[in-house]
């Protein structure tokens, strides 16, 4: 009698990208951007961190180091593009809603926060300290953490959220970040770290509603809507800055 034949079972493809979730991951790379409020024309900041997994093994090829160029060599581990929050970094003060206290937050104090934290996780706890006054810009201090390796080849703990949405093929896609801080209150920490956030899909992921309302309609026959509509419909952020202190408070 012969053996269970195995040779129809089809191999699980492990995705070249990284999803919300707990996830152990490096910083290869950190940036940060710097745009103005339309509103007020105020600076705002957004921290942007390319995450890899340690290697998958086998016969997973990950995506190529230098685009459209093999001979450069592909990640070993899953990778992808994080943002810290799912809104702008920004300076504002006012009057709580909740305690009505009065309240402000300090944009450059939040940036230096997280990365303080980073730096800490990977053994560099007084580089901002003796790097004091050596940087105008927050583009430049970041770009010296890079060029150091500071964060390279250190693995930490994650907890990972996103909105989700469905891309142009109708596949479902993520915009990855980290979960705002009342559902996440450690969403960072070192490798094993226990007290880093558990992943609750309810919470931690958001669709994009209005993109899932366009592929339902297209499915069910109707009339696909304005293409400007769709433009105009950027991911929202569901929480306004004095929200977000109430949050915090």
């Amino acid at each position: 009698m012969s053996g269970i034949s195995t040779k129809e079972v089809k191999k699980v493809a492990v995705s070249k990208e990284l999803k919300p979730g707990n996830v152990v991951a490096k910083i290869n790379n950190i940036s940060i951007e710097v745009t103005k409020n339309p509103k007020d024309n105020n600076e705002e900041f957004q921290i942007f961190m390319e995450l890899e997994t340690r290697p998958i093994g086998g016969d997973f090829v990950g995506f190529d180091k230098v685009f459209n160029d093999p001979t450069r060599g592909q990640y070993l581990g899953q990778t992808k593009k994080i943002k810290y929050a799912n809104w702008p970094i920004s300076s504002i003060k006012g009057i709580s809603k909740k305690t009505g206290k009065p309240f402000e937050i300090i944009a450059s104090s939040k940036i230096l926060e997280f990365l303080q934290k980073l730096l800490t996780i990977s053994g560099n706890a007084n580089w901002l300290h003796e790097n004091d006054g050596n940087f105008k810009t927050f583009g430049s201090m970041f770009e010296a953490v890079n060029n150091t390796r500071l964060l390279n080849d250190v693995y930490m703990s994650w907890c990972l959220g996103g909105t989700e949405s469905i891309n142009a093929k109708g596949y479902t896609t993520y915009y990855v970040y980290l979960p705002e801080r009342r559902l996440a209150l450690n969403p960072v920490g070192a490798e094993g770290d226990v007290t880093v956030t558990t992943f609750n899909a309810d919470l931690h992921i958001k669709k994009d509603l209005k993109k899932y309302a366009v592929n339902d309609d297209l499915e069910n026959g109707e009339d696909a809507p304005n293409p400007l509509d769709i433009l105009d419909s950027k991911l929202e952020v569901e929480t306004n800055d004095e929200e977000l202190f109430d949050m915090l408070d």
